[in-house]
């Protein structure tokens, strides 16, 4: 094989980096020039060729660049475990990525209907949809896991249109704070939340009436939970529907006695 020289420029444009990754890869050791001239010149041989193409298979294949140095430091590589556990890091970054497109895809869809949409509910109801896993785990306090399943058994278009109502009742609800309880327009946000809430789950009374019988200071896991709106992009609503339905239970008692 002849052994050709580029100066740093030409072996860039011949392996289709950049200057500035180069430099780079130089400072950190993972590929440096063939020789260097006495004014600083850095220049590349076929050898660095072949280096810079292992180098851009690893990367294209996720490693990072110091298991990439590890690797080439090796002269016999051992890649079965390697790539075994490379495929399971990414994944898990592909379960990412869609959870990440499949939470843009419920923010357009929030927005198509609502251009305006208060900054807080917003990302409330985003946030919501990043804490799926801490929701899940919030409501294992409460009820079985066959109960949880059934809450979370909901296609993605129907998800997307309760986000849009729900987004709307929420803004409703943050201009009639401070209101009294029995002010008309109170109640017709209060059973629309309701409605959501039924469509939802159509057994959200049993849902409440359980988790308060299993765990008597459910006012106070309510008011301590880790997770601010637990229970999907729904969680907010739900957790707000058990404390309201406990106080609308305890006052129609007091009411009775």
């Amino acid at each position: 094989m002849t052994n050709d020289y580029y100066r740093i420029g030409e072996f860039a444009k011949k392996t289709n980096t950049t200057i500035r990754t180069l430099h780079y890869y130089d400072e950190i050791g993972l590929l440096k020039p063939a020789c260097t001239s006495k004014t600083g010149d850095r220049y590349y041989s076929t050898n660095e060729i072949l280096t810079m193409q292992k180098i851009v298979t690893l990367k294209y294949l996720g490693y990072p660049l110091d298991k990439i140095q590890e690797l080439l430091n090796n002269t016999e590589w051992d890649l079965r475990q390697s790539l075994s556990f490379q495929q399971e890091e990414l994944i898990i970054k592909r379960q990412q990525i869609n959870h990440m497109i499949k939470t843009l895809d419920h923010a357009l869809s929030i927005l198509e209907e609502n251009q305006t949409v208060d900054p807080n509910i917003f990302i409330m109801l985003i946030n919501s949809i990043q804490m799926e896993t801490e929701h899940k785990e919030w409501m294992r306090n409460f009820i079985p896991e066959n109960m949880i399943q059934d809450i979370y058994n909901i296609s993605d278009e129907k998800q997307q249109q309760l986000n849009k109502r729900v987004a709307k009742e929420f803004a409703n609800v943050k201009k009639l704070v401070g209101t009294d309880y029995e002010d008309e327009h109170v109640q017709t946000v209060i059973a629309a939340i309701w409605d959501i809430l039924y469509e939802l789950y159509p057994n959200i009374e049993g849902f409440i009436h359980h988790i308060t019988e299993v765990n008597e200071d459910i006012d106070h896991h309510l008011a301590e939970s880790s997770c601010s709106f637990p229970l999907s992009i729904y969680g907010g609503r739900r957790r707000m529907a058990c404390s309201g339905y406990l106080h609308l239970s305890r006052k129609e008692g007091n009411e009775t006695n």
